[in-house]
């Protein structure tokens, strides 16, 4: 199913690309898609009532993912894939833990590091860490975002090529376990005190686990402006 849909897009891109529109194809292409989808939230909504924290989780990206799509509420898409991801988390999922504390909170915007709901997401996160995941079997799982292994960017305006722009920014990004673990100490690190002593041992054992992560905050440049300045 989710093969078929991706073989709809990248003809539907291809046709964007060499600019040979096919309204009838287009047409054909987007029903097929929203029954497969349809579909496949369905049956993950049947595996997520009987308790399997992977198709919860899936069923969050889903959700998370539509919140960008014309006609949606936003805000609640974006709360229901929260509670999703926090329903995961509770049942041992580490992915889960990470995009709460990626996506579902905005207190560390505004510095406040000793808010609850924060401090919340950052021990839940640390305990699922430091703990087996359970469904370790089923990484790699997709990630909508990720700061160590995406590339931070805004969505291109492109008016001649807006699939292709869209597909670009939007594509789920395959995560191993030891890559949602590294993601997670990165935000550990940032999203609380950086001054502190954890910040740092986060950030090593990040570092200690893969030498690719981007550091798009520059967290690593910080450290090193800290230690000059205390010499």
């Amino acid at each position: 199913m989710a093969e078929a849909n991706q073989q709809w897009i990248n003809l539907l891109v291809e046709q964007e690309k060499t600019g040979r529109s096919d309204k009838q194809k287009q047409t054909q292409a987007v029903l097929e898609m929203t029954q497969n989808i349809q579909t496949y939230e369905g049956e993950l909504r049947k595996a997520s009532a009987g308790g399997h924290a992977v198709a919860t989780y899936l069923l969050a990206n889903l959700q998370e993912g539509r919140k960008t799509l014309p006609n949606q509420d936003s805000v609640s898409r974006h709360a229901e894939a929260c509670a999703l991801y926090q329903n995961a988390s509770d049942q041992g999922l580490m992915a889960g833990a990470v995009m709460l504390l990626r996506d579902c909170e905005n207190a560390s915007e505004r510095f406040k590091f000793d808010d609850p709901e924060l401090l919340r997401l950052r021990d839940q996160l640390l305990k699922a860490l430091e703990q087996p995941d359970p469904y370790s079997d089923y990484y790699p799982l997709p990630a909508i975002n990720s700061f160590c292994f995406k590339e931070q960017k805004m969505i291109a305006r492109n008016r001649e090529r807006p699939l292709t722009a869209l597909m670009d920014f939007y594509a789920p990004l395959p995560l191993s376990l030891e890559q949602f673990r590294a993601d997670g100490y990165y935000l550990l690190t940032f999203k609380g005190d950086i001054e502190s002593p954890k910040a740092r041992d986060h950030f090593k054992q990040m570092q200690a686990l893969t030498p690719d992560c981007q550091d798009p905050i520059g967290i690593g440049l910080m450290f090193k402006v800290m230690d000059e300045k205390a010499r």
